[in-house]
């Protein structure tokens, strides 16, 4: 079964709640069963590349053969280990589809039939780790919408009846006065009423420096107060704020295949054809089904499974050292800033 859409039925998605006007947005379940199920598929995955792994060096050293032409180690090790894979082509052929998998399965029974039984194990174990490093590309991305939540407070300061309380984030109401302490995080977009102080908002407007903010200045979700308290009138929440629909858009862009992928997906299946016409033809000029089949192997569209997992996690890292060096160099900027502002100048 090919990652994205297996990730795509057993990964927890982060969705806002379900009110329009609702701060919280809805974190990922910590519990001991959720982390259990992630942990298993995980390992799952692992375990049968390395059977597969460890299948393919028996039949290499021959460590039982019980028969002359047929390796039993072989044959139910490519049939155990790559159980996903074929699941996968049989529902691509019930609709119709050429994709990599049913490439790959064309490309696994060809080598099973032929007795390279060791081939048959390097295109399954190959497939596997395709699968799982795009998987990791899944995992990624859910780990960038917790790591937005987390800029989020889960309680929020508000005043009632002339009283400063704290409630759950999902409770505040719009038009409600906000107090944000120092180093707080600002849990909605609004306006300052009264307070001023210097604010971090570099995550919503890119601005290196923080910006002062007086009665009257607008303030985002997700940003940071840095010095002094301020009172603040709640104008939007949850998804409507600026720092919810960069949420939204990442979670749209997480529930989504990158283009690439489907642009490999669709050169694996002109592969396939490539490769099934080029047997056709090897076979008519060398009537020879060893050769035959070897074609069908060799134009397999095992690079295109793993080349675009690996390319998308390529990028993926370098987005994120540059998105580490920009977030370092704001902070050196704002230490160099707070040591102008309160160094006394020496007499």
């Amino acid at each position: 079964m090919s990652a994205p859409q297996s990730a795509e039925k057993t990964r927890t998605t982060v969705p806002f709640s379900e009110s329009p006007a609702s701060l919280e947005m809805k974190r990922p379940k910590n519990d001991s069963k959720h982390a259990e199920q992630e942990h298993g598929f995980e390992w799952v995955e692992l375990i049968r590349i390395a059977f597969v792994a460890c299948a393919a060096g028996a039949v290499w050293f021959r460590v039982w053969e019980p028969f002359p032409h047929i390796s039993v180690v072989g044959i139910a090790a490519a049939l155990i280990g790559g159980y996903p894979i074929f699941k996968e082509a049989f529902e691509n052929i019930v609709e119709r589809k050429m994709t990599m998998e049913l490439s790959m399965t064309i490309a696994l029974l060809s080598a099973l039939a032929i007795g390279e039984f060791f081939t048959a194990l390097v295109i399954t174990g190959f497939v596997l780790a395709a699968e799982v490093l795009e998987g990791l590309t899944v995992g990624r991305g859910r780990r960038a919408i917790e790591d937005l939540l987390d800029f989020l407070p889960r309680t929020v300061s508000v005043r009632r009846n002339n009283q400063a309380i704290e409630i759950p984030a999902e409770s505040l109401r719009l038009s409600e006065t906000v107090i944000v302490k120092p180093g707080g995080r600002i849990p909605v977009d609004g306006v300052v009423l009264s307070g001023r102080s210097f604010v971090e908002q570099a995550a919503i407007t890119g601005e290196a420096m923080p910006v002062e903010k007086l009665a009257g200045d607008p303030v985002y979700a997700g940003t940071i107060n840095q010095s002094g308290a301020l009172e603040l009138r709640a104008d939007k929440l949850g998804r409507d704020t600026t720092f919810g629909k960069i949420i939204d858009a990442v979670e749209r862009a997480e529930k989504s295949r990158a283009p690439i992928q489907k642009t490999a997906d669709r050169l694996a299946g002109y592969l396939v054809y490539f490769a099934l016409g080029a047997a056709v033809l090897t076979f008519i000029i060398t009537r020879n089904v060893r050769s035959t089949i070897s074609v069908v192997i060799v134009a397999g569209a095992c690079g295109i499974a793993a080349g675009t997992p690996l390319a998308i996690l390529g990028a993926i890292g370098r987005a994120a050292r540059a998105q580490s060096l920009r977030v370092a160099s704001t902070w050196k900027l704002w230490l160099k800033w707070t040591r102008c502002c309160w160094t006394k100048p020496a007499r």
